[in-house]
């Protein structure tokens, strides 16, 4: 991943990072990629988990559990920020409504406060996966992203090249130029590779009883729910104890099986 100086944006046009996905459940893989996004891009990073999402089969924990584990999962992580809104809207979660209603948020429109020239050209970026980008022409009014939002791709093996309307549409670009303008551009990052889908980690729960690509408090979360037909453990020390998310590891994200 690449080293850059502290960015020197303007208070008011601190970008933002949206990373949706069904986080059923949030992985170590998850956190990570959201650690080094933020700290890459001097950016909070708001963690968005899907509604009802279009594009794959429906979560298997509720709002309130995917809620929990996020939390947990976020513990003591002041740049990492969990947002509900997705959850509180009707129908699918089409990732365009969520993009224009921070696009708005950006701008200040949606609070009514007026939008200076920083707010207006406030970057906003929407992080996903390698897969995802392979996949984004086919997602619903993806055409409207290029005027909405940068994207940050994150690498996943044997993930396919994007479609070339896509790769036309958000011409790759460095972080200092990203940073200074609202949308249109793409960032490909390097690492932490996202290689490990959730409904893996929910196969492991269920046939093992274990998983290392959760955290500590994740995992003991899942099995007081009992969540995800994972047997019950006389023995907590299924998972390592470490509620540490390393930098180096694989999972998954948006618009397939996060």
């Amino acid at each position: 991943m690449a080293n850059r100086p502290a960015a020197s944006h303007a208070p008011n046009s601190t970008p933002l990072v949206l990373f949706g996905g069904t986080f059923d459940p949030v992985h170590r893989a998850h956190i990570a990629c959201a650690k080094a996004v933020s700290a890459l891009f001097d950016s909070p990073v708001l963690l968005l988990p899907n509604a009802q999402p279009p594009h794959r089969p429906q979560p298997l924990s509720s709002s309130a559990q995917r809620l929990a584990m996020l939390a947990l999962a976020c513990e003591g992580d002041s740049a990492l920020i969990i947002d509900d809104w997705e959850l509180r809207q009707t129908g699918p979660s089409y990732s365009v409504d969520t993009l224009r209603h921070f696009r708005a948020v950006c701008t200040g429109a949606s609070t009514g406060s007026s939008s200076d020239t920083n707010s207006a050209t406030r970057p906003l970026f929407l992080l996903i996966g390698a897969d995802s980008f392979a996949n984004l022409h086919h997602w619903h009014q993806w055409q409207a992203f290029p005027e909405l939002c940068h994207l940050i791709v994150a690498p996943r093996p044997g993930a396919p090249s994007a479609a070339e309307e896509v790769l036309a549409a958000f011409v790759e670009s460095d972080i200092e130029t990203l940073l200074n303008r609202p949308a249109g551009m793409r960032f490909m990052l390097d690492e932490p590779t996202l290689g490990i889908s959730s409904s893996a980690i929910r196969a492991d729960l269920r046939k093992k009883g274990q998983s290392d690509a959760i955290n500590r408090k994740v995992f003991d979360y899942i099995q007081r729910e009992g969540l995800y037909n994972l047997p019950h453990q006389s023995n907590t020390d299924a998972v390592g104890t470490s509620n540490t998310d390393p930098v180096n590891t694989s999972p998954a994200n948006t618009d397939e099986d996060s």
